[in-house]
């Protein structure tokens, strides 16, 4: 196994991959699908396709991410530690991935900012900062396209999730109408 790190800005100085996408739905329910263990194992933290055999995510400072899953006949496995939540804006957690046998290809911070834009729309943007590398192939720069492609997938599959959960998505200081007696 190899356990050879080197600071990804050997490459240079590197700004954050960064991946922003607009939600037409409350920041509150975004923020939850973060937050809710249980809902964000149906699209966080594996590649499209994958199979999830583990999936452990305590949302709170200090919490644990643990996730294993296997995506074309390879093991991948992430752990971490959530840094910061501050609800229903900002969540950050470190992270460090394994693929296959064992080599360490990285480490990154990430940060996830969720911006309201109006009752029912959120802007939601991620920057990735990558911190070591072990042996990933293409170097930091192949890893951050990865990042960016990685992201975006699972921003789509977050998208549909909401889209699921129902056609309805109330702000949170809305109020259903009272309804008249027959």
């Amino acid at each position: 196994m190899s356990r050879e790190w080197r600071d990804a800005s050997a490459d240079g100085a590197r700004a954050p991959v960064r991946i922003s996408r607009d939600l037409d739905f409350p920041r509150a329910a975004v923020f939850e699908m973060f937050t809710d263990p249980k809902k964000a194992a149906t699209w966080f933290g594996s590649p499209e396709g994958a199979v999830k055999l583990v999936f452990e995510w305590d949302p709170r400072p200090g919490g644990a991410l643990r996730i294993h899953d296997e995506f074309e006949g390879r093991v991948g496995r992430t752990t971490g530690t959530i840094l910061e939540l501050v609800a229903p804006q900002r969540l950050v957690f470190r992270s460090v991935t394994t693929i296959g046998d064992g080599t360490v290809p990285f480490e990154a911070l990430q940060t996830v900012t969720l911006e309201e834009l109006g009752p029912r729309r959120t802007r939601l943007t991620v920057l990735v900062q990558v911190l070591a590398l072990g042996s990933f192939p293409g170097g930091v720069g192949s890893l951050e396209e990865g990042y960016q492609g990685g992201w975006a997938q699972t921003l789509d599959m977050l998208q549909r999730e909401l889209t699921s959960a129902g056609p309805e998505h109330p702000a949170p200081t809305e109020r259903a109408p009272a309804r008249q007696p027959r």
